[in-house]
């Protein structure tokens, strides 16, 4: 069966939407209303209302309404989702989500990243997970912005750099659930053996010798 033919001048149509399809395709996984997606991709209003209902009627994006407020997300069974998600991850101008911008302000932060509720992965036990010298009461306030802004509870798990070590070693399965799945990292400044690809990776070879 022939695929549908997309009209590629209506997807990079101009510098606005470019910014919303990276955000959508290469940011954190999750619902935006219009107002929160203007100031995250600094663009005008107007402009940027006029791209997502472009973008919607292509099939895009979806929407629904919840309190009054109309939030916009990702199609991921569109056609075009993959070379898109691509495309930008080469090319894109870097739209990051403007919900974790201060994360490094909760205390002497070595890694950070997303995942549960922000990237599509129910398997994942925490929604944010952070690595350092953490604050626990600034974390806590971090996360009440975070959960103000979207409107539903979050679960984080702040972690310190020795147990993380001692987790690694022990080919965690925490972990593996966070790192097995769908994540998105913030911030990452961990030595690079520690690196969660080189340390699950490495820790699960060793273990595959071991067995051998």
């Amino acid at each position: 069966m022939a695929l549908k033919t997309f009209p590629l001048e209506k997807i990079f149509g101009s510098r606005t939407r470019v910014k919303i399809i990276t955000l959508f395709t290469t940011g954190v996984k999750r619902p935006y209303f219009v107002r929160e997606i203007t100031r995250t991709v600094n663009e005008r209003l107007n402009a940027v209302r006029r791209e997502l209902q472009i973008l919607e009627k292509i099939g895009m994006l979806a929407t629904y309404e919840d309190k009054r407020r109309k939030y916009y997300q990702v199609n991921e069974s569109f056609p075009l989702y993959e070379e898109l998600a691509s495309i930008m991850k080469k090319a894109g101008p870097g739209v990051e989500d403007a919900l974790f911008k201060n994360i490094d302000r909760v205390g002497e932060v070595f890694y950070a990243c997303v995942s549960g509720y922000f990237t599509g992965n129910p398997a994942s036990p925490t929604d944010l997970f952070i690595i350092g010298n953490i604050d626990e009461k600034k974390l806590e306030q971090f996360a009440k912005a975070i959960e103000a802004q979207i409107d539903r509870e979050i679960s984080y798990t702040p972690m310190t750099l020795n147990e993380y070590e001692y987790r690694v070693n022990f080919n965690d399965m925490f972990l593996r659930q966070i790192f097995g799945g769908a994540h998105k990292e913030l911030l990452n400044m961990l030595p690079p053996d520690l690196r969660p690809d080189e340390a699950m990776n490495k820790k699960s070879r060793n273990i595959i010798r071991d067995i051998a």
